[in-house]
């Protein structure tokens, strides 16, 4: 059995009001720690060599996990209506964990072969937490994400990876630009996306074994000047009378080709 540091059964205690603000971004970013809700992201997290800093679980989870809490900092038993303090979930499932950020992961070299998905202004959580499930389920060497995609560690993003973020290398850029001109300096083909420039049909010519495929907000797709900025552009082969994919459909798609 995992030691317990103390019990918890007041909503007030001070560790608790500070654990609860973890559901805002700008506290995440603030003190690098982000929070793990429920039984299967905390597995994969720990499965991962995640580093948790605290553990937040009811007696019955404590007794039932046991020594899966081994490793885990400071354990705290709390009460359930503690453990709501903590979290957004209606249905809790008795544990919460709060970790610190990933560390960033070297890149692979890119002159041989290297999948990757740039997401550019991708701004729902759900969105960009299913890329990531299946850019991990796929084999992408690595998810780029720009600075102002939905945060990777929010509640909504971790539960629409299921865990899979813990495995997925991936790294938030602040120059998109630079990004793809690193990436074709050391061979790899950055493809946008995107109508215009001759777009070539996904499906119909064969990829570049390093490739890149940028995608763009869901609303707005990408701006000009990024699209002039990759070596090409490509589109998403659909029936007539259709516009547009959903951006994780249509990423998944695209991580798909690439894996093909």
């Amino acid at each position: 059995m995992p030691q317990i540091t103390e019990k918890i059964t007041s909503r007030k205690n001070a560790l608790i009001t500070q654990m609860s603000k973890l559901g805002e971004r700008k506290q995440r970013d603030e003190v690098g720690l982000f929070r793990i809700d429920g039984k299967k992201l905390f597995a994969e997290a720990k499965n991962n060599g995640v580093r948790i800093e605290y553990v937040f679980a009811t007696r019955e989870i404590i007794d039932s996990m046991g020594a899966q809490l081994d490793g885990c900092g400071q354990v705290y038993e709390v009460t359930p209506d503690v453990l709501l303090k903590l979290t957004d979930e209606k249905s809790p499932e008795g544990i919460v964990a709060v970790a610190k950020k990933l560390p960033p992961r070297p890149e692979p070299p890119t002159e041989e072969s290297f999948r990757a998905l740039l997401l550019s202004s991708i701004r729902d959580p759900g969105n960009v937490g299913t890329i990531i499930r299946s850019a991990r389920a796929l084999g992408i060497d690595r998810v780029y994400l720009s600075s102002d995609c939905a945060d990777v560690y929010s509640p909504k993003t971790l539960r629409a990876t299921m865990g899979m973020l813990f495995s997925q290398p991936f790294e938030i850029v602040g120059d998109e630009y630079e990004l793809i001109s690193r990436l074709r300096l050391s061979g790899c083909t950055v493809y946008a996306t995107a109508l215009g420039r001759d777009a070539m049909r996904l499906g119909e010519f064969r990829l570049p074994k390093s490739t890149c495929l940028v995608v763009g907000n869901e609303g707005h797709g990408l701006s000009d000047e990024l699209i002039s900025a990759c070596d090409g552009c490509v589109i998403i082969p659909m029936a007539e009378g259709c516009e547009s994919l959903n951006a994780a459909a249509a990423a998944t798609i695209l991580a798909w080709e690439i894996r093909r």
